[in-house]
């Protein structure tokens, strides 16, 4: 038995993650959205994953295109994940003033964002409402030290300062 959605969704809502604007290319046209459903899963070779949801609009878009982004946002970026987050009219272009261009893929890539990665699409797992893309990274930077866009309990929360020195950690890392 599944403890089901309210309880799913507040539990969720205790993880902070980091916010991502996931953009693809078909063709001429160019789609994105704000996840924060984002993974890193393999070194060798690189592979990152996205989940994206049946109902969005890009979820067909990256199947299709096979590359997708993903452009990590700094944390004074809140109007550009909020652009990317909500659902568009026809016709209107969200990339509308925002500087962009492409590596390897096509996809998309932010110039003013913290960092990203630029994927070919490897393989895709539907697993319940959404699809988890998985993609091998071809080309990434790192744009800017700042802080990153982290959301926690429904809004958007500023990173804690960091510590005066590094905590010295004793195993590199545990298994439960």
């Amino acid at each position: 038995m599944s403890a089901g959605q309210d309880i799913f969704k507040q539990v969720m809502r205790r993880w902070a993650s980091g916010v991502a604007i996931v953009t693809t290319r078909l063709g001429a046209e160019m789609h994105g959205l704000t996840v924060s459903g984002f993974g890193g899963i393999s070194l060798e070779p690189p592979l990152v994953l996205v989940s994206i949801g049946h109902n969005q609009h890009s979820h067909n878009w990256i199947k299709d295109s096979g590359n997708y982004a993903v452009n990590f946002l700094r944390a004074d970026q809140a109007d550009l994940s909020d652009r990317f987050a909500r659902r568009t009219a026809e016709g209107e272009d969200r990339f509308a003033g925002i500087a962009y261009r492409s590596a390897v893929s096509g996809a998309p890539i932010l110039e003013e964002c913290l960092a990203w990665f630029d994927c070919r699409l490897t393989a895709r797992h539907v697993v319940g409402d959404h699809t988890l893309f998985v993609g091998e990274v071809l080309a990434g930077e790192v744009v800017s030290d700042a802080p990153p866009l982290i959301y926690y309990n429904g809004a958007y929360r500023p990173l804690a300062a960091e510590p005066e020195r590094p905590v010295e950690r004793k195993d590199e890392h545990v298994n439960t």
